[in-house]
């Protein structure tokens, strides 16, 4: 795991009225006949949903992250909820379908073509095998995705075309049978004992060549395994498994060639033609009579002997059958093909199935046909010609566009062909979201810019209840010739840009500049001859002719340099030869880098226009790398723009590898390969230097450049956040981020490696601030939002699409009313980021078919929207737990900041009145009422009444945000109902327990202890059994330094050959890996030295540490309290001190906060966990922990961190100050629920560390950077807590707090001012007495002991004297005596405190009185039962002679020495 938390997106998509392409390229079909699954040319793949055990499909999720097209598809267990799919970039993913999530995902420098799970004999898990364009057999584990072993090839290695792997009756081996290309069979045997650990191969057993070439299909009969399928393409073959004899061969009809095929059942096959037909044979059988079972080939001796008299494989299959597509026009692309076999209950034969074949083909069509069963008789007249061969037609045909066209009501799109008067069709080319003014540029077909407000745009075209004049003002720019290809708002980028200044590109040739105040046109570039494919801004470290320009690159192969100042082309780059396909920036060379597709690499001198040198092979991908190294993609200064490609390939690549800066170039252009590295886009984290997180983010996608955009939200709750509470507070971004600089010294902080999108930055903290909090300019972009800020319309948006509508009336109305949420029109498509940033989006279904129109009764609307809020929270548990986290964080916020709503009247008289109240307090007045705080009221109010009638709407407000929490973190699974109702994912929620935006991170620990809490006993015991395994085992040497413990060959036990884009392809966790090897012994658990298994560790750790903390003590005392049977079970049930799991945990959690290993990170988001869990519960973990160790390490890291932990609201924390947090705040619990522990330890630590002092010079050991020292502040803060919170059990040990305190003041100010003074929460104990005139301590203990310090000296010296707890001490005025009185004990002790001539010298102090008094107790004196022990008498001196004692009662009485 990274050392960053990824920023919380809740991804939104608007579909347009046509569909996406979706040419299918793989196809899968479940066993259970529900599911369908087609991987695409494009990279992109759907989930169809098959209804009520029919072939009917329909079209429901779109799983985007592959960048090239999808070469196959593999169910990974029996049940086919999850798959595998793999693309021909070497991308491989694990998708959940329970959870509609991307599990796992890794990149691998191989393209396979086919994949097939299998578990082995002795293992426990299954494994995926693997081939493809490379001559051995890979094979994966299949959960993590790593590399476990190898099947080679020793003779003649071939690229594997089609495996097969089957389990021989009678021997405890497996065996694999590959077929190359070259037409070799290759057979290898896997034993049980074989034990792969990453670096094994095994070589095959036995090679033969057989009479095959171009071979890329090898089946097996299922119930014959001997007889084995062959498919070429100019012929199919039958061969016999044992001993590789040929035994059918069949060519293809002259119009088409064979592709693939397989086994309908023992004497009947179907193969598939390139023309998209497929061909029923039936293999040569030997005679039977009607009471046998039908031979096969492979068994025929016949039909053997018939082969050597004729032949060999002369004997042709019979054609019985033909499925065809009626009317069928030539395909782009060869169909993908499948065959579902549905277990027949009836027939002649138990071993026959009903067969069914499935085809995807390029329009994105799924056809089925259902394989007829002929008779004997039939069969017999068709083979002997005596019968036309039979075409049969499909039995179901499915499209997206007929789904498309299914639908009642259109789509929300941006925008709608009705606004427009013509009304006629228009199709969006390019588009641009501008969110610093929150505009949307959309370039049309026709030539035409439209500039509209996107936020109230999709507020008319999500919800109900907008007015007529809620509509947005469209502008139009014109000017173009064709269709638009390319937009870009160059201020977006840089400030130095006009930000009232457009750039537009078209397939006209032409670059327009457009001035957006006015709505013209101001200038046009014809210097290009192609279509204008992208625009970009130049870096900022080029020199000034270029800063004001823009970079054009045309698909004439040009690129130009065009002045937005001298308005002309300052650089015209034309002499490449083919595509362009990236451009890198080198300005301290000025040198402008084209890369082109054939690998060449142009280097042109940006001042000159001059053609510096042309370099091509290795060479040039050392150049375009050195770029990379030397500057970082995405900085600015060596940013690497890739041109042409799939837009939305760049953005989820962008999304994927956490570039914000990738994710906004892909907005303007077609980019291809926008993410930094495979790893994870180290370069550019979560706190970019260029860009400040916005919370909405518009972004277009479309599957093929011929589609229309389609457009994704994605709003970042995080920004959301912060830019709520800037704005509530007026916080000065620009210094309060400038003291929040991150690291420079190339070790990226915690929290800033894979922050997903939007970013954030501590530079561009400028710009962010005159976005959100400087004056406006004086010129406005053609139209302005009015009424609420940008923030705020985002956050209703947000919190209106995610509220569970429809299942409370009386919740809803007062949300909106109270709140002014808005209500959906109809059911909107999410989205889910997963793994490694791949996404799944829903497509519209029979809910999303559902609109709700106005005039409807509220009972209509009620149960329209209750039907939508069941279907959005039944999708997926990782949805489930985004939006949950999602909704109560930004619920929160909003109820944090003085009560917000999304009425902008209530929002005008609240903010003036924040106002008002501020100024107020400045200037020392009352916060009365302003007279602007009537309005809106109505007539008749008075100001002091308009004060009150507002302050009862933030009670009401108030009251009402905290209803909606409470709603979604604990009754929403009550109101919907649990089958309707995912719950969240307790593992995601994980991520977020230590999030660096505290909001989300409070959110997220409400949310994690609600479901277990919802879970009962049982469900947490489940999941301790379920973690429990993952947990390292630090028992057996718990001393050892973390790098002792450490395997040292861990880190080099990669597979040599495995990139570096496999080893750290999760980037996407939030805790670091655990640098600790276990001790573990199942043989079904990942490798221990596996990235995976690490993750596994941090998680297992956090995981049962939260249910030890918050449910382990709680049971335990619940049950001592209460031995009844459900006690019984409910200790049974959940962790309690001795069970041995809370052992682990302890010294895990301990392990991780006192180890001091460099490679374990100080400030990472898994030590801040383990702080905090170790504050939670600390009593469970106490009897397995050193405390003392425990605490100087959180006094470490408190001190550690910046000093400056108090920063203004808004300003995010980072990770040093947020670790600081986290440390004081555990210190806060862990003397809260054990102050003596804290005492005394604390005590006992300042004592070692006095007597080191004392031999500190003998020693030549400096002390002064001791942690017990530097900590003086810290202590005494604490200190003032436990007084403060726990003044009885401070009592207890006042000696020991005494002793702390004086070890944290300075001596000489406590003999000048006093010990009171200097710390005034001592003042409360009336045992503690100091004098000036001989500077000298008194206190008295519980046991009775009186004990003396002098400041000069370095221990208190004990004098016994009671033998009941002394209440109280006091000094006479002239310092020379000291009376001490014990209200149990019922005694008053006078003591001689004297000095020798001239007070140079000092004597013993010694009682010289015993004074008898009245024991004071409860039963004696019922009165005093409510006051503390610790305060039950105090003292007063008369004089130098006489005492006054003052009980808590009041009554006093008097005594003289």
């Amino acid at each position: 795991m990274q050392n960053a938390q990824n920023s919380l997106t809740v991804p939104i998509i608007l579909w347009g009225n046509k569909c996406p392409t979706h040419c299918v390229s793989s196809i899968l079909i479940s066993r259970r006949q529900d599911f369908l699954v087609t991987g695409s040319h494009d990279g992109q793949i759907c989930l169809w949903q098959l209804k009520n055990g029919s072939f009917k499909a329909t079209p429901t999720m779109l799983f985007v992250g592959h960048s090239r097209a999808v070469t196959c598809l593999a169910w990974l267990t029996p049940a086919d909820n999850s798959f595998v799919s793999s693309s021909e970039a070497g991308e491989m993913c694990l998708w959940d379908l329970e959870d509609s999530s991307c599990k796992e995902a890794t990149v691998v420098p191989y393209v396979h073509t086919h994949i097939q799970a299998y578990q082995l004999v002795g293992r426990r898990t299954g494994q995926l095998f693997c081939n493809g364009y490379y001559p051995d057999i890979l094979v994966y584990d299949v959960f993590s995705l790593q590399l476990l072993f190898r099947l080679i090839s020793k003779i003649n290695p071939d690229w594997i075309t089609s495996t097969i792997i089957m389990k021989p009756p009678g021997t405890p081996d497996d065996v694999v049978v590959g077929l190359t290309v070259g037409g070799a069979m290759k057979v290898w045997t896997i034993q049980p004992d074989f034990k792969s650990q990453g670096r094994e191969v095994i070589f095959e057993n036995e090679s033969k060549q057989l009479a095959v070439q171009g071979a890329w299909t090898l089946k097996s009969c299922p119930t014959f395994p001997r007889t084995m399928l062959i498919v070429s393409p100019k012929a199919w073959h039958i061969y016999d498994a044992g001993d590789f004899s040929l035994l059918c061969t069949t060519n293809p009809p002259d119009d088409t060639q064979w592709s693939s095929g397989d086994f309908l059942n023992t004497e009947q096959v179907v193969i598939y033609g390139s023309n998209g037909s497929a061909y029923l044979f039936r293999l040569p059988l030997k005679p039977a009579k009607r009471s046998q079972l039908p031979g096969s080939v492979a068994d025929s001796q016949h039909f053997r002997r018939t082969i050597s008299s004729t032949g060999t494989g002369n004997i042709p299959a019979v054609l019985f059958g033909v499925m065809k597509v009626p009317n069928a026009t030539p395909l782009a692309c060869e169909p993908a093909w499948t065959i579902f076999r549905s277990p027949k209950s009836t027939g002649q034969y138990p071993f026959r199935v009903e067969n069914y074949i499935v085809r995807g083909d390029a329009r994105g069509r799924i056809l089925v046909w259902a394989i007829p069963e002929y008779t004997k008789e039939e069969l017999t007249t068709i083979t002997d010609g005596k019968a036309a061969v039979p075409e049969h037609t499909p039995m179901e045909t499915t499209d997206m566009d007929t789904e498309w066209d299914r639908l009642t009501r259109r789509l929300p799109g941006l925008i709608d062909r009705a606004e427009f008067e013509d009304g006629g069709a228009l199709k969006i080319t390019s588009s641009l979201y501008a969110p610093i003014h929150g505009r949307m540029f959309l370039g049309m077909e026709d030539g035409a810019i439209i500039m509209l407000p996107a936020l109230q745009k999709l507020s008319t075209q999500l919800f109900i209840g907008k007015k007529p004049s809620d509509m947005p003002v469209y502008r139009f720019l014109r000017g173009h010739e064709g269709k638009v290809t390319a937009l870009l708002y160059p201020n977006q980028d840089d400030q130095r840009y006009d930000p009232g200044m457009l750039i537009s590109g078209g397939i006209d040739f032409t670059v327009r500049v457009w001035d957006l105040y006015q709505c013209q046109l101001q200038h046009t570039f014809v210097c290009q001859a192609g279509e204008i494919l992208q625009l970009i801004t130049p870096p900022s470290g080029c020199n000034a002719r270029v800063l004001h320009s823009i970079c054009s690159i045309a698909s004439d192969h040009s690129v130009a340099l065009l002045s937005l100042k001298e308005r002309k082309a300052i650089m015209m780059a034309s002499r490449h030869v083919f595509p362009i396909q990236a451009v890198k920036w080198r300005p301290v060379d000025d040198f402008l880098l084209v890369q082109c597709t054939d690998g060449t690499v142009y280097v042109w001198q940006m001042e000159t226009g001059h053609l510096d040198r042309v370099v091509q092979g290795g060479a040039a991908e050392d150049v375009m790398r050195a770029v990379d190294e030397e500057f970082g993609e995405g900085n600015g200064n060596g940013f690497a723009n890739d041109v042409g490609g799939n837009t939305t390939l760049q953005l989820f690549r962008a999304i994927k590898h956490r570039n914000m800066d990738a994710v906004r170039q892909a907005a303007k252009t077609g980019l291809k390969n926008l993410g930094g590295n495979a790893a994870g886009g180290g370069a550019n984290d979560g706190w970019s230097k260029t860009f400040f997180g916005h919370p909405l983010t518009v972004q277009p996608v479309r599957s093929s450049p011929l589609d229309q955009e389609n457009h994704l939200l994605l709003f970042d709750v995080e920004a959301l956040v912060l830019q709520l509470l800037q704005e509530e507070n007026r916080t000065d971004l620009i210094s309060d981020i400038g003291k929040n600089t991150p690291r420079t010294d190339g070790k990226p902080a915690e929290w800033r490696s894979s922050s997903t999108i939007p970013g954030s930055a501590s530079s561009a903290a400028t710009s962010a601030a005159d976005q959100y909090h400087s004056k406006p300019p004086q010129k406005q972009i053609a139209f302005a939002t009015e009424g609420m800020s940008m923030t705020v319309e985002v956050a209703q948006l947000l919190v209106s699409l995610l509220y569970a509508w429809g299942l409370d009336p009386e919740m809803d109305r007062l949300c909106v009313e109270k709140l002014g949420m808005l209500q959906p029109k109809q059911a909107v498509n999410y989205g889910i980021i997963s793994k490694s940033g791949y996404m799944t989006l829903l497509l519209p279904t029979s809910i999303h078919r559902k609109s709700i129109e106005l005039p409807q009764p509220q009972e209509r609307i009620r149960d329209m929207l209750a039907t939508i809020t069941r279907g959005h929270w039944s999708i997926s548990n990782t949805l489930t737990t985004v939006h949950l986290v999602a909704l109560v964080s930004v619920a929160n916020t909003l109820m944090n900041i003085q009560n917000a709503t999304f009425h902008s009247d209530y929002e005008k008289r609240r903010k003036l009145h924040r106002r008002l109240m501020r100024m107020d307090t400045k200037a020392g007045q009352g916060s009365g009422p302003a007279p602007e705080l009537t309005q809106g009221l109505g007539g008749g109010y008075s100001t002091s009444e308009a004060a009150q009638t507002f302050t009862e709407q933030q009670a009401q407000i108030k009251q009402t945000w905290s209803q909606l929490t409470a709603m979604h973190c604990v009754l929403l699974s009550e109101r919907l109902g649990y089958e309707n109702f995912k719950p969240p994912d307790v593992e995601v929620m994980l991520r977020r327990w230590q999030d660096r935006c505290l909001e989300i991170r409070t959110a997220s620990q409400a949310l994690i202890l609600s479901e277990l809490r919802r879970m009962g006993g049982s469900g947490r015991r489940h999941l301790i059994e379920q973690w429990a395994m993952y947990l390292p085992n630090f028992t057996a040497n718990e001393s050892a330094p973390l790098s002792e413990m450490r395997s040292a060959s861990a880190a080099s036990n990669a597979i040599p050959d495995t990139p570096a884009s496999e080893q750290l392809s999760n980037e996407d966790e939030d805790f670091e890996e655990l640098q600790h090897e276990p001790t573990v012994s199942d043989p079904s658990l990942p490798s221990l030295y596996s990235v995976e298994y690490r993750k596994k560790q941090s998680t297992a750790i956090i995981l049962l540490g939260i249910i030890g903390a918050e449910f382990g003590p709680e049971t335990q005392l619940s049950v001592s309290r209460s031995p009844s049977i459900d006690a019984m079970k409910a200790k049974q049930e959940t962790m309690s001190v001795t069970d041995p799991v809370i052992r682990q945990v302890a010294k895990a959690l301990s392990h991780i906060v006192i180890n001091p290993d460099e490679r374990l990170q100080p400030f990472s988001s898994l030590r801040r966990s383990a702080v905090d869990l170790l504050g939670r519960g600390f009593l469970a973990w106490e009897p397995f922990v050193d405390i003392a160790q425990i605490l100087l390490s959180l006094l470490r890291l408190t001190l550690d961190g910046d000093r400056q932990v108090t920063i203004p609201t808004g300003v995010p924390l980072t990770p040093a100050q947020d670790m600081a947090r986290a440390a004081r705040h555990a210190l806060e619990m862990l003397a809260s629920v054990r102050p003596p522990v804290f005492i005394t330890v604390m005590n006992t630590e300042i004592a070692r560390h006095n007597s080191l002092v004392q031999s500190a010079q003998t020693l030549n050991v400096n002390l002064n950077n001791a942690t017990i020292v530097r900590a003086k502040e810290e202590l005494l803060r604490i200190l003032d807590m436990l007084i403060n919170k726990h003044p009885q059990s401070v009592a207890d040990l006042i000696v020991e707090a005494v002793e702390i305190v004086i070890h944290s003041l300075d001596p000489g100010r406590i003999k000048t001012h006093g010990l009171v003074e200097l710390f005034p929460p001592v003042g409360r104990f009336p045992m503690i007495a100091f004098c000036k005139q001989n500077r000298r301590i008194a206190v008295g203990s519980k046991k009775g002991g009186v004990y003396i310090c002098e400041l000069r000296g370095v221990k208190m010296q004990s004098y016994g004297g009671h033998a009941q707890p002394v209440s109280s001490c006091e000094f006479s005025p002239d310092g020379k005596h000291l009376a001490t009185f014990s209200c149990k004990e019922g005694k008053l002790l006078f003591w001689q405190i004297g000095a020798t001539l001239f007070g140079l010298g000092s004597t013993q102090p010694r009682c010289v009185k015993t004074c008898k008094a009245v024991s004071v107790s409860f039963q004696n004196w019922p009165e005093l039962k409510d006051h503390a022990e610790y305060r039950m008498a105090r003292q007063r001196w008369v004089s130098n002679k006489d005492v006054m004692v003052i009980l808590a009662n009041g009554k006093e009485e008097r005594y003289s020495l």
